[in-house]
């Protein structure tokens, strides 16, 4: 008698198990999205601004990294993108600060390819004069449509905010410090850029060398300019007078 309840015990657990394992393979191939969200790389939140770039560039692309989950698919899976803060105070509006996502221009950009299981989305930020005295905010949110739902509930939202003032990078604190100095300004960022030609600061890690190259560049191009007699503002500042340094 025991022999039999011990096997109908080890049955019961058997089952049990297999169907644990059958809902878990259920859930792993059902297809979804989320925004990838990286130590350095993509987090949470990208900012943006135009104060980096030439004054007659009216147009830029933010990339959004997106991720699938479940298996790959043997067709093209369109995706639903939904900006959920319109109408809110400091909410960017569709076709003044950034291409709508129904524009004729973004349909085809939301689309997961066949046997591809992530998509740089590119989110298109417009110049708006509004933007030299204020900053905007787009929140995105992971929609729901025949070929995916919402994945990860902690990475299906992001923020995308955008200016044409200066902005600090995201990254700065956590990462760009190491080669630029702990201190930010906007005097140092339009220096750093107009010395390097670099402004993606918000696309995640360079490689090592090419870090180092941009940190030494921009060093002695300081050094040159403060030791310039035909720059009046010497050496270097702030509006409010801080002395810029990259150390």
């Amino acid at each position: 008698m025991k022999i039999k309840i011990i096997s109908v015990i080890f049955l019961l657990v058997v089952i049990t198990i297999g169907c644990e394992e059958n809902s878990a393979l259920e859930y792993e191939n059902e297809p979804a999205l989320y925004f990838e969200n990286t130590t350095y790389g993509q987090r949470d939140s990208v900012n943006h601004t135009f104060f980096i770039q030439p004054d007659e560039q009216m147009r830029d692309t933010v990339f959004v990294e997106i991720l699938t989950m479940g298996y790959p698919a043997d067709v093209d899976r369109s995706f639903v993108l939904e900006q959920v803060n319109v109408g809110q105070p400091g909410a960017a509006v569709a076709g003044k600060h950034f291409v709508a996502f129904d524009d004729p221009e973004m349909v085809s950009h939301l689309v997961i390819p066949k046997g591809s299981v992530r998509k740089s989305f590119p989110l298109i930020v417009l110049r708006d004069p509004s933007l030299e005295l204020e900053e905007v905010r787009i929140e995105l949110e992971i929609g729901e449509n025949e070929y995916f739902k919402p994945g990860i509930d902690v990475w299906t939202n992001f923020v995308v905010k955008t200016t044409a003032m200066a902005v600090k990078p995201t990254t700065w604190d956590t990462y760009w410090k190491y080669y630029f100095g702990p201190t930010w300004g906007s005097v140092k960022m339009k220096f750093i850029v107009d010395n390097t030609g670099f402004t993606d600061f918000e696309g995640g890690s360079l490689n090592t060398d090419y870090a180092y190259y941009l940190s030494s560049k921009v060093k002695q191009k300081l050094l040159e300019y403060n030791a310039n007699p035909n720059n009046p503002d010497r050496p270097l500042k702030e509006a409010d007078g801080t002395i810029v340094t990259f150390e």
